[in-house]
């Protein structure tokens, strides 16, 4: 009588487990299998999934078939770029707002950008200039001296040489601050064409 209950028992316990297992496959570690479709269109169950197929999205399976969880494709290049492109587009979007009111701010800023680059520019066309008089100075010295059949200097020509160089570095340093110059006005022209797409302002 005591050996029939128990077995009772254990029997209804069994059913109960069997049943909270079939209810969650997942969490009790049942086995699983992936449904994913290969290079020739077909459908495939396997207990993995090639690297090859993965990325092309697959299912989680439970033994009876049962869809347990999708795993979506990865995102193309081409919808990389587009959501970098959006995201990139919603960032320049919210910094336009908080730094600017009106198309007549971003004005201001673009003229006072330009100043402060075309006053820099200046003071290198100046210091060409006084370069330029040192070398023309140099040059006559040299040539005083050959004109008097003297030997020009190791010196006098070392200091024509720094000067050429020092000239070439300076006109080096006006260009990069001209293409500067360009990309700056590029840059806040796009900025005030979009804040007046998206605020409808345009002054």
């Amino acid at each position: 009588m005591l050996i029939t209950a128990l077995i009772a028992r254990l029997s209804r316990v069994s059913i109960a487990s069997l049943a909270l297992v079939m209810a969650s496959p997942v969490a009790l570690g049942e086995t699983v299998f992936y449904r994913y479709v290969d290079k020739n269109g077909v459908p495939v169950i396997n207990s993995t999934v090639p690297p090859e197929y993965a990325q092309n999205g697959y299912e989680v399976v439970s033994p009876s078939g049962r869809v347990i969880r999708v795993v979506k494709p990865a995102p193309s290049d081409a919808e990389k770029a587009n959501m970098k492109s959006k995201a990139e587009l919603a960032k320049w979007d919210a910094e336009l707002r908080r730094r600017y009111s009106s198309v007549k701010e971003i004005e201001r800023a673009k003229k006072r950008k330009l100043e402060s680059i075309d006053g820099n520019i200046q003071i290198l066309k100046g210091n060409i200039g006084g370069i330029d008089t040192r070398i023309h100075q140099k040059r006559m010295e040299a040539a005083n001296l050959e004109r008097a059949g003297r030997t020009v200097g190791d010196a006098l020509l070392e200091q024509l040489d720094e000067l050429k160089l020092k000239r070439e570095v300076t006109e080096a340093r006006i260009e990069k601050r001209q293409a500067e110059r360009k990309a700056l006005i590029e840059k806040f022209d796009e900025d005030i064409a979009r804040f007046s797409e998206i605020t409808g302002k345009t002054s």
